[in-house]
């Protein structure tokens, strides 16, 4: 008996000791993050399957979930990641790309074929891919896109599971810079065949190859990034979590960073306020720098009176870029009298190609428009003008409804909408004249050109081709010298100008603000902030708060 109740006594013991335990392992708090971003955007992504991005918010998680062949280094330029080594032809027509031991999220390894297979995915005629164009320098991928060449022919080859061969049309001087974009970051082929719907979930369906892996993703209200442990270069990225507040108010996103609850504030994430710039720029608080994105008025040119280039250029004229800058942008924008940021002219000269602000001109030419037309100055049609919603957007619409009704006597009504109805209409082409901007994807001028090489490109929004353009672009490929180059892309300037499918305003500068205990923030050239790169001084945090 005496022994029963010994044995009765210690598993007693035991258990009362495992249940201490196992309620002291159940209330133990998580060890907390130490290095982590709070930030915001004004809207959910569009998409996060880079095949189909085409917007800012999009490319921005982009950059953050997928990694590439190249990817931008902290001066913006081009840099290997994926690919440990490039051979490339004598002819520079064909780049073989031996790539990386590296990782899925989930595990399973990057190959070739991943990048085969995504690219090829986005030159099948029916892929919606909004930026299939990037891929056209590539051998045979306009004429698949086109429906034209089978995926066959196109010129991307896996070798063996860790070398691409790429074969292009012609000599690219800017390809690899191009393949350091978003759009070119391949995706887990067995997912999207297992688990086509993989990039609108949250869990083990969603596989990523970037830096951080998707955590969390309430619509309209939050995303949560989690560093990727799979991630081939994770011991370099500092950062443990980035949460995302989803919230489209440029005032109230200011209001939360005054208030600790967001750590960065500017492109490429959501603008600041325009009447909070002035106080932010005397209490030397705002980082300004250049950009390679231009904000424009989009003529739709098959639609009356729009059709019609002197009409178009009449409105161009009578905008005054200047004031629009000064009064309204206030960060010492360029007012853009050509289409190409300066930022991308390299050997390009930086030219006016007409007149800020030609009231003189601008009437001349709407004379000119209306007898073209057929019509007098009472029978010409009330204007509507489609724009976004923001707070800026807003502003510039009525400074231009004020400019051209002063300079015009025109009707302008101004219609204001969400994001994506905007860009709906506009690859529709359902608008008059619309509030546009671009942002180039990389650094050369062929990124603005080549959108309006064909109306096909669902980014040429005004729909315009012209087959001289076309020829000047092409020649521009074949040029010996750059400056044989740049000087066929400065005539296609010159040409496109002159039929003024758009109206440029102004090229940008971007701006932001940062708390004091944020390092390593890089300047966001291309859409991309480097926040993987950013680093917490914690000390200097709990300082703060």
């Amino acid at each position: 008996m005496k022994g029963k109740a010994h044995s009765l006594f210690t598993m007693c013991i035991i258990f009362v000791f495992l249940g201490i335990l196992f309620s002291a392992c159940q209330k133990a708090p998580q060890r907390p993050l130490e290095q982590y971003l709070n930030l915001n955007v004004p809207s959910d992504p569009t998409t996060l399957d880079p095949r189909k991005g085409g917007d800012i918010i999009s490319s921005l998680f982009h950059f953050l979930l997928f990694d590439g062949l190249m990817r931008l280094d902290d001066d913006g330029n081009a840099a290997p990641s994926l690919a440990k080594k490039i051979d490339i032809s004598e002819d520079r027509k064909v780049y073989t790309f031996h790539i990386h031991d590296a990782y899925w999220s989930d595990g399973s390894p990057i190959t070739a074929w991943d990048f085969e297979k995504s690219w090829k995915d986005i030159l099948h005629p029916d892929f919606p891919a909004m930026n299939a164009h990037l891929l056209y320098p590539i051998k045979n991928a306009e004429g698949a896109k086109m429906g034209n060449a089978s995926l066959s022919e196109v010129g991307i080859k896996s070798l063996d599971a860790k070398t691409l061969e790429v074969t292009l049309e012609r000599p690219t001087p800017y390809f690899l810079e191009l393949i350091a974009f978003c759009v070119f970051y391949p995706i887990n082929t067995e997912i999207d065949h297992s688990h086509p719907e993989w990039d609108i979930q949250v869990g083990k369906s969603f596989v990523c190859s970037g830096p951080f892996y998707l955590k969390e993703w309430k619509r309209n209200n939050i995303m949560v990034l989690s560093k990727n442990p799979h991630y081939f270069r994770a011991n370099e990225v500092l950062m443990e979590e980035i949460s995302f507040s989803i919230v489209d108010s440029e005032m109230t996103t200011l209001q939360m960073f005054e208030k600790g609850q967001v750590d960065i504030i500017g492109q490429p994430l959501i603008p600041l306020p325009k009447d909070a710039i002035p106080q932010l720029i005397k209490n030397e608080q705002l980082t300004i720098y250049p950009i390679p994105a231009t904000t424009f008025c989009s003529f739709n040119v098959n639609i009356f009176p729009f059709n019609n280039v002197n009409i178009r250029k009449a409105f161009a004229y009578a905008i005054n870029r200047k004031q629009i800058v000064r009064n309204i942008t206030q960060l010492d924008e360029p007012p853009a009298l050509g289409i190409i940021p300066p930022i991308l002219k390299k050997n390009m000269e930086t030219k006016a190609f007409f007149s800020d602000a030609n009231i003189e001109k601008a009437r001349e030419c709407f004379e000119k428009g209306l007898q073209e037309l057929g019509i007098t100055k009472e029978e010409f049609p009330k204007i509507k003008y489609l724009y976004s919603t923001s707070e800026a957007h807003h502003k510039i619409a009525q400074a231009l409804q004020q400019q051209w009704q002063e300079a015009l006597g025109v009707i302008i009504e101004l219609e204001n909408v969400d994001r994506k109805i905007l860009m709906h209409q506009l690859k529709t082409r359902n608008y008059q004249v619309a509030h546009c901007f671009w942002m180039a994807q990389y650094r050369d001028p062929m990124n603005i050109f080549e959108r309006f090489k064909y109306k096909k490109n669902v980014k040429n929004y005004p729909d315009w081709e012209n087959a001289n353009f076309i020829r000047l672009l092409n020649e521009s490929s074949e040029a010996q010298t750059e400056n044989e180059r740049f000087a066929l892309l400065e005539e296609a300037e010159a040409l496109f100008l002159d039929q003024m499918p758009l109206a440029p305003i102004f090229h940008w500068n971007s701006a932001y603000i940062v708390k004091p205990y944020i390092k390593s923030f890089g300047k966001a050239p291309i859409g991309n902030g480097f926040f993987d790169r950013v680093f917490i001084d914690n000390e200097a945090r709990q300082t703060l708060h």
